[in-house]
Order: structure tokens, then sequence, then C-alpha cells
């Protein structure tokens, strides 16, 4: 695994690659896996959320098949659609369907989703869902679009100030994007900044992109990722 960063990234935060997403997907479930293993020796219980989209089913499988006591891992998500969670756009689908087998059979999940008609109905219970966790989060695994968005952190939302406000204590927040259906359920970015470890998990050369422009603009309401690009982020990318 390769370390080499992009010139534009800020000298703090790791950049790691390989040549492909499997390989790259191996390489950060043991990483994970080094960061729970440490969490539950010392406190006995370990809390991480992932994130949804096509990049990180590699990784779904390849945590599946860690060999750790999963019974004392706590696992959401860090932001879900506000879909039925049998509906093909759901992320805690894709959750159930690629990580929570195997060896992660027993993991503690808690969804996001809930009875709510609307998320932003059902945030207050989804919020007290969570706080059966060890809060703050042990680990924070993001993803990108290609607009800046990270999580339900999306720039043409009306709820983006609130959402990014480092004032704002709620763990979640609802969202509605106009560049993308359906309404969503997700971590605030104080909740996100405050997690232990982040990793930013990216494959193809647009999300380098969007990297250098959030970068370039220095704006965290049109590119929400750049908040994140700071001390203690690491970066996993592959072509």
């Amino acid at each position: 695994m390769r370390s080499s960063k992009t010139y534009y990234l800020p000298e703090h935060v790791g950049f790691y690659s390989t040549n492909n997403s499997e390989s790259l997907a191996i390489d950060l479930s043991q990483n994970i896996r080094e960061v729970l293993l440490e969490t539950i020796k010392k406190r006995g219980r370990a809390s991480m959320a992932v994130s949804g989209g096509s990049t990180p089913i590699p990784l779904f499988e390849a945590l599946s098949h860690l060999d750790l006591d999963w019974s004392k891992v706590d696992l959401t998500l860090v932001d879900d659609r506000w879909v039925e969670s049998d509906h093909k756009d759901s992320n805690e689908l894709l959750v159930k369907s690629h990580l929570i087998k195997n060896k992660a059979v027993n993991v503690n999940f808690v969804p996001l989703k809930n009875n709510a008609s609307t998320a932003k109905e059902g945030q207050i219970s989804s919020e007290e869902a969570l706080k059966s966790f060890t809060l703050p989060f042990d680990i924070v695994v993001l993803g990108l679009g290609t607009d800046g968005h990270t999580a339900s952190l999306f720039p043409c939302s009306e709820e983006i100030r609130s959402a990014m406000d480092l004032d704002n204590n709620d763990c979640l927040v609802a969202t509605t994007p106009t560049s993308a259906p359906y309404e969503r359920l997700g971590m605030t970015a104080r909740a996100i900044m405050d997690a232990k470890k982040v990793f930013l998990h990216l494959n193809g050369s647009t999300k380098l992109h969007a990297l250098e422009k959030a970068m370039d603009l220095k704006d965290v309401y049109k590119m929400p990722i750049y908040v994140f690009l700071d001390d203690g982020l690491d970066i996993y990318w592959s072509p």
C-alpha cells in the first residue's frame, strides 16, 4: 500500500492507495480491525458508523470476515435515505447484505430509519436509539460525492448551515437534497468530527478532483468535505 500524497492535501492528512478497490478494502478493513480490537481491549466495547453507496461494498465484505468479537461492536450508519429497510436504495439493506454476515453476524446493529413518516419526525427517536452506544464514535467511515457532499451533508440542502454548525450538538440531522432523491437522516458535522478515528474511502479519479476542488474553494457550505480535511483523517483511495 502506497502512502505518497497528492500535493494539495494538508500535511497531517494520511493518504493511502492501492492499485484496485479490492486490495484497498482489505487494507482498510485491517486498520479498522486494529482500532476495534484496541478499543474493545481498553473499554469492553467499540462503536462504528459506516457509509452507503457502491464504494464500500468490498470493504463490507472484507469486514464480515474479520476475526474479532463482533458482539462487542456497536454499528450504525453515517446516513440513510428515509425509505423502507428492504428498499433497493436503503443503506441499511446494503449493510445487512454485505457486512452483517459471516463472522460479523452478531454485531449490534442500530439502524437510523424508524417508523416515523419523515426523517425530521424520526430524528429524536433515532438519536435516542444511539444513546445505547458509547459516544463519540470510535470509528467513522465516510464516502464522498463529486459535489463535495459526505454523509448527507449536501451543499444544496436547506439544512446545510445547521448541519455544518460545529456548535450543533445533535448527533443527527434530517436533510432534503435538491440534487438527489429522498429525505435523509445522517450525522452532523460535529458528530463526525468528534469521532476518535475518521476514514475517507474513495474510488476513482473524480473523487480526487472533488478533494482538490474542496481545498481550492475552502468553503464548507459549497464543499462540505472540506471541514474534515484536517488532522487525524486517513484517506484510502484506489483508481
